[in-house]
């Protein structure tokens, strides 16, 4: 080959090479990139059934979630909202919450990764399953006798029976491990207050040869934390139910707007629940100093003493500087609880920042 063919065959491959590039990478072309090929997808025709054949159950696998209203997008242009999460963070991993004689499980974990390890608690226990209901998030236990064997639930509710009110000096309790009587275990799982988080109640049922008994307090308190002993030890390694991905669609916090187009937190529980969340998410959150008149339904916060890192820092400029002063207060409605932000005085609230504190409360909420 003379020098100027190999001029020209170099000049042509250099050609194609640079022209080529996107076709060798386009999906037409020898190396198929998918990776942008969401962007045009589309959902398909639904699946149909011959006639002559019977469909056992058909659903979508992976449906295409609704996508929510938020609140902040107006607010922060620049600083949109963090996605939802599509399974749990494990901020806290798992907590026991109680509130005067309730308790119940709090896990950093979403309700599609919770359900799952509660069955598998359940069936450990070799414990009969009544009743399931994914939608509903609830599982319910056959009625059993606590005397007839050594698993955990059963350990559990012969401790808790021994624990009550009313046991002899040996601690065993005045029907003498209740053999003659029947217990049931109902567990519910619900979605938590803050995003991706779930909720966990139990709930002890138990009935003699005249019916219903009253539940037993203690039973239910052994109960709830041999489970999360086990969710704990199950947090690192725990499935994922497309079953359980649906449970308890009703959310406990949404934030909101309100009649005055500033935004409103709304938790969907009693009132007493709503303080003691707002209270212990502003000392975990430690946005300054605090003062709570329970009689107004109000909390009075000094912002900015010990700010977070990125938290209010276009308030205080990152400095430590004590910020203004905010008023949170709690109204009833007729689905919960409703938590404002409010200026001092008669100073009008910024929009931008009463939102950043529902959602830092929301964040740091059990």
């Amino acid at each position: 080959m003379n020098g100027r063919n190999h001029v020209g065959t170099t000049l042509a491959v250099a050609l194609f090479v640079l022209a080529g590039c996107h076709t060798l990478r386009d999906d037409k072309g020898i190396f198929v990139d998918p990776r942008d090929d969401y962007l045009e997808a589309t959902p398909g025709r639904p699946l149909v059934v011959p006639e002559n054949m019977v469909a056992i159950r058909i659903e979508d696998t992976w449906p295409i979630p609704e996508v929510a209203e938020q609140a902040g997008a107006r607010t922060f242009p620049r600083d949109p909202p963090r996605p939802k999460v599509l399974v749990g963070r494990n901020l806290d991993a798992v907590r026991i919450q109680r509130l005067g004689s309730r308790s119940w499980i709090v896990s950093g974990d979403a309700p599609s990764q919770v359900w799952p390890q509660i069955k598998q608690f359940l069936l450990d226990s070799r414990v009969g399953i009544d009743k399931e209901d994914p939608p509903a998030g609830v599982v319910e236990t056959s009625w059993l006798r606590a005397t007839e064997g050594d698993d955990a639930v059963r350990e559990a509710i012969r401790s808790g029976l021994a624990d009550r009110e009313g046991g002899d000096e040996t601690g065993e309790p005045d029907e003498t491990a209740d053999e003659g009587l029947l217990e049931r275990v109902h567990v519910r799982v619900e979605r938590g207050i803050r995003q991706g988080s779930s909720e966990i109640h139990v709930v002890h049922s138990r009935k003699g040869s005249a019916g219903e008994l009253p539940a037993v307090i203690e039973v239910e308190t052994k109960l709830i934390a041999e489970l999360a002993d086990y969710l704990a030890a199950a947090v690192a390694t725990g499935p994922v139910s497309m079953v359980g991905r649906d449970i308890a669609s009703a959310s406990k916090a949404r934030i909101a707007e309100d009649e005055t187009g500033l935004p409103v937190l709304y938790l969907n529980v009693d009132f007493d629940r709503a303080w003691a969340t707002i209270d212990q998410a502003l000392q975990r959150a430690e946005l300054g100093t605090v003062e709570a008149d329970r009689d107004r339904s109000v909390f009075r916060v000094v912002l900015g003493n010990k700010p977070k890192e990125g938290l209010f820092s276009r308030i205080s400029g990152g400095r430590g500087d004590v910020g203004p002063t905010v008023s949170i207060e709690l109204a009833a409605t007729a689905t919960g609880i409703a938590v404002s932000i409010r200026g001092e005085g008669e100073e009008r609230v910024d929009r931008e920042l009463a939102e950043e504190i529902l959602r830092t409360l929301r964040e740091f909420a059990t």
